[in-house]
């Protein structure tokens, strides 16, 4: 009973770390609990708590997928949830092998369970395609100069410190929690003040230094030059995913398009204006209405980035596309982006030609094809070079990194929160975005149907932003502001030169550790053996 009251504990500490009650402070301590249990329990033990923990951080946090599926969300959560358990056990396992009888041994297993958690963090937004939404460090996307050590570890090292803590405060907690009858809980006992200060001392220094290295590079970032201005209208249409493909409101959805878009250029004279995902209802190509829409506005002198979707045909067959067109005023379309990395059960269904009845899970009518190629869009010859990124494309840190090695020095993220709403995911969305900043030290605009509209800069803040809104026909409807785009001589960092290396070292340090363990306890379990051998019968 106590160990599945730890197990909750640590779940819904995990729940409200994230939207939508953002106690980032909880992500500190909510694994407590659940190491308590998995260095007391069997590991078979361990997965059934942990498994626990992620169903209740799991299913609240995605709570919002039941606007588009009840059954994706069931298993989605559920399969989130085995990371979790994944590591509960993986942690029962070498906690019960440790050697924690000295400081290194201490030491030692401060590194060995955080790099156990962000192994399975980094597996999870791998496996299947990935699924990488949600990752702890996240959770401390407001701590601005914590999270700057992203351009060397992405996300996943803002992740390992947070763990750091909890395992820190476990050792500290561990006495207190339970008397252990076994040796090794005796010599614990016995010395827990001091052993304590070890693994609180490493990760306060741990934490301070990167909050210092932070700081630093906050400095360096924003009082370096600038870059190469660009003044960007980001539209945001704010129509009801009910609405927006029905053909009675196509025209209706046009005129607002038009209006908006023509208003802005007239009021801040930018240069670009964006338009979200899908923002067209129908195609570009051989429509006539929106052909005619955008060539209107075009002679307004404003380049356009349109959401569309896009078809190829090939004899009877249709390829479907989510697409980013960009449209200059004299030169008509010029370049084309399609999303690369679909939704599952949201822009395709799986094995559905296999098993037909899965496409009755799903609302969309057609899966989507994946695009093949990054783009790199370019207004002019200027160095003001910049790729989209669709929908929940910005979740996946690969893109991002493939378009800045290719040149890209703004990331646009086009999408459509409005399946979800009203729900906590717009916010989940675009704290993912944050990251994708940091890493790579570029300068991030979203623009959304419904969802959050917004600015962010090159060290992850958040310098304008169009919160959600509400109702028919609301305002404001559009935000504008001067992006400042480093140039082609921008030192790339050590993220987006070699990526998730920090994540794949974690793996295999984990991996070395259970093989540690298993060794300890193989060999462990033949001195038994030869001991009872021994006795005198």
């Amino acid at each position: 009973m106590r160990h599945g009251l730890a197990a909750l504990v640590s779940g819904i500490l995990l729940f409200t770390s994230f939207p939508p009650l953002e106690w980032s402070p909880a992500a500190w301590v909510a694994l407590v609990p659940l190491l308590l249990v998995a260095d007391r329990v069997s590991p078979a033990k361990a997965f059934h708590t942990g498994l626990i923990t992620g169903l209740m951080f799991w299913w609240p946090s995605l709570a919002w997928l039941t606007r588009v599926s009840w059954p994706g969300w069931l298993l989605v959560g559920l399969y989130c949830a085995l990371y979790i358990a994944g590591f509960s056990m993986t942690v029962s396992w070498v906690l019960r092998s440790a050697e924690r009888r000295g400081w290194l041994g201490t030491l030692g297993t401060l590194v060995v369970v955080p790099a156990i958690w962000v192994g399975f963090e980094y597996l999870r937004s791998m496996v299947f395609t990935g699924f990488p939404w949600n990752p702890l460090g996240v959770t401390q996307a407001g701590m601005l100069p914590l999270i700057q050590c992203a351009e060397w570890g992405g996300v996943y090292a803002v992740s390992f410190l947070v763990i750091m803590v909890n395992v820190a405060l476990f050792f500290a907690l561990f006495p207190a929690w339970s008397q252990r009858s076994d040796a090794a809980g005796q010599l614990w006992s016995e010395a827990r003040s001091v052993r304590a200060l070890w693994p609180l001392l490493a990760t306060l220094v741990a934490i301070v230094l990167t909050w210092n290295c932070g700081v630093a590079a906050i400095r360096r970032e924003t009082g370096g030059p600038a870059g190469a201005p660009l003044r960007v209208v980001l539209v945001q249409l704010n129509i009801p995913q009910f609405e927006k493909f029905t053909e009675e409101c196509w025209t209706a959805i046009e005129v607002r398009l038009r209006r908006i878009t023509a208003a802005s250029i007239n009021r801040y004279r930018p240069e670009l204006v964006v338009w979200p995902e899908t923002a067209v209802p129908t195609f570009v190509r051989g429509v006539p209405s929106t052909e005619k829409l955008i060539a209107d506005l075009l002679t307004q002198g404003v380049p356009l980035l349109v959401g569309t979707m896009d078809f190829e045909q090939a004899g009877d067959t249709f390829r479907y596309f989510n697409s980013s067109f960009l449209f200059d005023p004299e030169r008509g379309l010029i370049q084309t982006y399609a999303k690369r990395h679909l939704v599952c059960f949201g822009e395709y269904v799986p094995f559905s030609d296999v098993f037909p009845f899965l496409r009755r899970l799903t609302p969309i009518e057609e899966s989507f094809t994946p695009g093949k190629e990054q783009t790199v869009f370019r207004l002019d010859t200027s160095p003001r070079a910049f790729s989209a990124l669709i929908c929940f494309e910005d979740t996946m840190a690969g893109l991002a990194r493939m378009a800045v090695r290719a040149g890209a020095r703004l990331l646009i993220n086009q999408t459509n929160d409005a399946w979800f709403d009203p729900s906590w995911a717009p916010r989940q969305h675009m704290l993912q975005c944050i990251f994708r900043c940091v890493e790579n030290r570029v300068p991030a605009v979203r623009s959304t149907n419904t969802g959050i509209t917004c600015f962010i800069d090159r060290t992850g803040r958040v310098t304008g932003i169009l919160a959600p809104t509400r109702g028919r026909d609301p305002l404001p409807e559009c935000l504008a502001q001067t992006v400042w785009l480093p140039g082609p001589e921008m030192p790339l960092t050590f993220y987006t030169k070699y990526g998730d290396l920090f994540a794949q070292a974690c793996v295999g340090f984990a991996l070395l550790a259970i093989g540690a363990a298993a060794l300890r306890l193989r060999t462990g379990r033949r001195q038994a053996d030869e001991d009872i051998a021994a006795e005198p019968v």
